[in-house]
């Protein structure tokens, strides 16, 4: 009887192990919903806007523009707010990738995003050191944020506690 119950108890162990190793299915975080409270509660200029992907003549072509490659992914989400006017007043983007690779190059297309706003050397001195001060990139597993903003660090910090 002893022998059997230690058995159970064995078998009880090993599954309790085994569930504990499965993979943890990712939170899923509503992008959309963050977008807006990055607005609410960080001054953006009121030249930031959200790019339209829908629209094929303006919206996809500025999305190219500013994170080439980008429009050709296959994406579970994609947030992205740019200044319609040539000096940039900061930016942000968030991206909901299908797999850690397709993450990795969205993360990729990002710090692009950010090399080219502070070295091509075409923008506005002052837009140069807000990229160069203020621009991060931020990733938690399939989630990747660009953020361009003096309040970069705590948006960072909110962006992390989603998850």
């Amino acid at each position: 009887m002893k022998k059997i119950v230690s058995l159970c108890t064995a078998a009880v162990l090993c599954l309790s192990l085994l569930s504990a190793c499965a993979s943890k299915q990712e939170k899923q975080v509503d992008l959309a919903a963050f977008a807006q409270t990055l607005q609410d509660d960080h001054e953006f200029s009121g030249f930031v806007e959200r790019v339209d992907l829908t629209d094929e003549e303006f919206g996809a072509v500025m999305l190219e523009n500013s994170y080439p490659g980008l429009k050709d992914m296959d994406l579970a989400q994609v947030e992205v707010y740019l200044s319609m006017v040539s000096f940039n007043t900061g930016e942000f983007a968030l991206v909901q990738a299908k797999s850690a690779e397709d993450a990795a190059k969205v993360k990729e297309i990002f710090e692009g995003r950010i090399t080219s706003m502070t070295e091509e050397g075409m923008n506005y001195p002052d837009t140069v050191e807000q990229w160069t001060k203020s621009a991060k990139v931020a990733d938690n597993g399939s989630y990747v944020m660009l953020v361009c903003h003096p309040d970069v660090d705590a948006i960072v910090d909110e962006f992390n506690a989603l998850f």
